[in-house]
């Protein structure tokens, strides 16, 4: 005789109940494969790496609503052997469920692992890496800008991660795109599908991005070093407005603007800053006496519209860095003790232009006198071995950066991701003829650079994947070019290889929650579960072996917890 029979109340529509429950992003209901994630489905992060401190990143997605608790972790070894911290962290809808923190009282130039834990689930281990400090003779960068997911996959991303051999991702802006859905490769649809405009809206586009495979791995294994550039936000952005953003029917740009910069704090491991400047992107990172990794906004801080005039393009005014930013970047230049200053910036600083006409007047042609006054700060007080970091163009070029025939620094653009490249107006053949400082260009390849700096030289590696219609991780050298100690120019190299080793990547399936409470299971015999399918209520029946305390899960067709109840202490039989 089956004594326990019992009726379990459901909810009417169960995606709806995650839904409804907890902003559950765009495109969880297609995670069936990654459904193990459960509930980090969008894994971890680390960035912003300090001598003694890193910030740690992940996101709760579960039908728990209200203020919710977890714990976390940081170890020396990926087992969690010695765990050095750990402690508890809280988050709520307030920061769309995302949890952020600011590891602290950490050793320079060490690799740590950190994972997360609720509900009785750990996260996937992240692994990070802190700043060296003192004496340092070599590090390593890869160096990405301008992955719009529609345009096709990251395999750039997972090319990386297959890698293992540098220290930190430095991400140039456009981590994120904009705009509706226009796809042509099935499965790459943006989501929201619409244009994104609300807060929730650039949420969801940072939640769909985050969900993908290739990006999370990178994510999860290194440090990252971002900057916001124009499509985090709406495209040809700045201070006042963007090219893609109409008042009349998308409302007011501050508030489109706050909506972009909440969401781009929230979902990237980018340190907070205090207020009033809590959404100030420039910054600088400082290895050892080797680098100072110095992050510059060219996009929103102080960019005025851009313009085609001569007459507004040459005013000694006019700005695209703005007053303060300006300043501290000259003082940052000036003050530094370090060998190399590498400028991390988002649009090209070396001329692209045809006589007197501006071919592209979005990048720093379009604002001459900021330009000549950095110049004009690194001549006259006798600096070397600035290094320029440049994205937005979606091709790659290595440049000679030069002011009245003195040469100032040089230039590494990366192409991008996946982004598409457009016509430059110049052939590709005549760029090298035309404009004697560019040293490589290419305008059609995407994947990245590697950014190889030792007390010797700093060197680009520039490398190209073979596809974005399809993943496919095929990754080939195309061509390195350095600058020497002291130089200030470019000459070509061979590919560099790394002088580091670096230890094992991190397991790309989470562990089994050690410290959190696992009940042995009874012995059950599940001899019924009726109506089925059902439409808001089921029966269970059940037969135990011996005694012993019951609960049942409910779980939705990608595999998301929707219910849970305990059913109490049971006795044998059924």
């Amino acid at each position: 005789m089956l004594r326990n029979l019992l009726s379990l109340t459901m909810a009417l529509a169960l995606m709806p109940l995650i839904a409804n429950a907890q902003q559950d992003h765009a495109g969880l209901k297609r995670l069936s494969v990654d459904t193990v994630l459960a509930p980090f489905y969008h894994g971890v992060a680390s960035g912003d790496p300090l001598a003694d401190a890193v910030i740690i990143w992940t996101r709760i997605t579960t039908p728990d609503t209200g203020t919710i608790t977890g714990n976390w972790y940081f170890a020396t070894d990926v087992d969690f052997t010695n765990t050095i911290q750990d402690g508890q962290f809280t988050t709520d809808a307030s920061r769309d469920y995302t949890v952020k923190l600011d590891v602290q009282n950490l050793q320079p130039g060490t690799f740590y692992y950190y994972r997360f834990a609720y509900d009785g689930n750990f996260s996937l281990t992240g692994r990070t890496k802190t700043a060296a400090t003192g004496s340092i003779t070599n590090l390593r960068f890869a160096v990405v800008s301008c992955s719009d997911y529609e345009n096709g996959y990251f395999n750039a991303y997972e090319s990386l991660n297959n890698r293992n051999d540098f220290d930190a991702v430095i991400h140039l802006g456009d981590y994120i795109y904009e705009y509706g859905v226009g796809t042509n490769i099935p499965g790459r649809e943006h989501e929201p599908a619409n244009e994104i405009i609300t807060l929730g809206d650039y949420r969801g586009r940072f939640s769909h991005y985050r969900l993908d495979a290739q990006l999370r791995v990178l994510h999860q294994n290194y440090p990252f070093i971002t900057i916001w550039d124009d499509h985090e936000s709406a495209n040809n952005s700045w201070m006042g407005g963007a090219q893609n953003h109409t008042p009349g029917t998308e409302g007011n740009w501050a508030d489109r603007l706050d909506n972009s910069k909440t969401a781009y704090f929230e979902w990237m491991p980018i340190r907070d800053q205090a207020a009033p400047n809590q959404f100030r992107g420039y910054r600088a990172i400082r290895y050892g006496d080797l680098a100072d990794i110095i992050v510059i906004d060219t996009r929103i801080e102080g960019r005025e519209e851009e313009s085609s005039s001569s007459s507004v393009i040459n005013d000694p005014n006019r700005t695209l860095l703005g007053t303060t930013q300006a300043d501290w970047l000259e003082q940052q230049l000036q003050d530094t003790t370090t060998q190399w200053k590498v400028i991390a910036n988002q649009v090209m600083m070396a001329p692209l232009t045809l006589g007197s006409t501006v071919l592209n007047p979005d990048q720093w042609d379009g604002y001459p006198a900021e330009r000549q006054r950095i110049y004009d700060n690194i001549i006259n007080n006798d600096i070397d071995n600035v290094v320029v970091l440049t994205g937005d163009i979606h091709t790659a070029w290595a440049n000679n950066l030069i002011s009245n025939g003195t040469n100032v620094g040089v230039e590494f653009v990366t192409t991008s991701v996946t982004s598409s490249s457009g016509n430059l107006g110049i052939p590709a053949g005549a760029i090298s003829t035309l404009l004697p400082h560019v040293q490589y260009v290419n305008l059609i390849e995407k994947g990245y650079y590697i950014l190889d700096i030792n007390t010797q030289r700093t060197q680009a590696d520039f490398y190209n994947v073979a596809t974005i219609n399809q993943i496919d991780t095929t990754t080939s050298f195309s061509e390195g070019w350095f600058t020497n100690d002291g130089a200030n120019t470019l000459t070509q190299g061979t590919r560099t290889t790394s002088a580091t080793t670096y230890p094992p990547l991190a397991p790309t399936v989470p562990g089994v929650a050690v410290g959190i409470a696992q009940p042995q299971p009874t012995a059950l015999i599940l001899l019924g579960a009726f109506p089925n399918p059902f439409h808001d209520r089921m029966v269970l029946q059940y037969y135990l072996e011996k005694p012993g305390t019951v609960s049942a899960t409910l779980y939705d067709l990608a595999g998301k917890k929707v219910h849970f109840q305990n059913l109490g202490q049971a006795n044998e039989g059924g």
